[in-house]
């Protein structure tokens, strides 16, 4: 082998190391990318939940009730958010990083606050129940809010 060949052959192949350590750099920003945008689509998707249980509890619930036990119930549709929300909490919790765990839940009580003020001009009528009814769906909200974020949800009271 001549003393230039050698030359040449390590010429290549550190030509070689730095493209494949070029790509490997490429994949891993890639991959940084595809990570951000799926923390980012959890964050909306319990945003969308929200949105889908607690809109139709605004345009289609009967708050002009009078008191008996059936009509003090939770309403059905916070009961599914709050599965909802602690299914996808559990599932979360078990797989991310707190900071980013954090993200995906921090704000909703401001949210659903927002949706709940928001959607009270769809009621027709509310009785002094509905009113009772309303605040005990707040506050099994807020609960689970507090349960999972570890912190009060002090948005929730301004909707009460």
């Amino acid at each position: 082998a001549s003393p230039g060949s050698d030359t040449q052959a390590s010429s290549e192949s550190a030509r070689s190391r730095e493209h494949i350590l070029q790509t490997l750099s490429d994949l891993s920003r890639s991959f940084q990318d595809i990570a951000d945008r799926c923390l980012l689509v959890l964050h909306l998707e319990v945003r969308v939940h929200c949105f889908h249980h607690l809109i139709p509890l605004a345009k289609q619930g009967n708050y002009a009730i009078v008191a008996n036990a059936a009509s003090m119930d939770y309403d059905p549709l916070v009961v599914k958010l709050n599965k909802d929300i602690s299914a996808i909490e559990e599932v979360m919790g078990a797989a991310l990083q707190q900071h980013k765990f954090q993200y995906i839940f921090e704000g909703l009580g401001h949210l659903i606050s927002c949706i709940l003020i928001n959607g009270a001009q769809y009621f027709k009528r509310i009785s002094e129940s509905g009113i009772k009814k309303m605040c005990r769906n707040i506050f099994v909200l807020q609960q689970n809010l507090t349960n999972i974020t570890m912190s009060r949800e002090a948005d929730l009271d301004f909707a009460r």
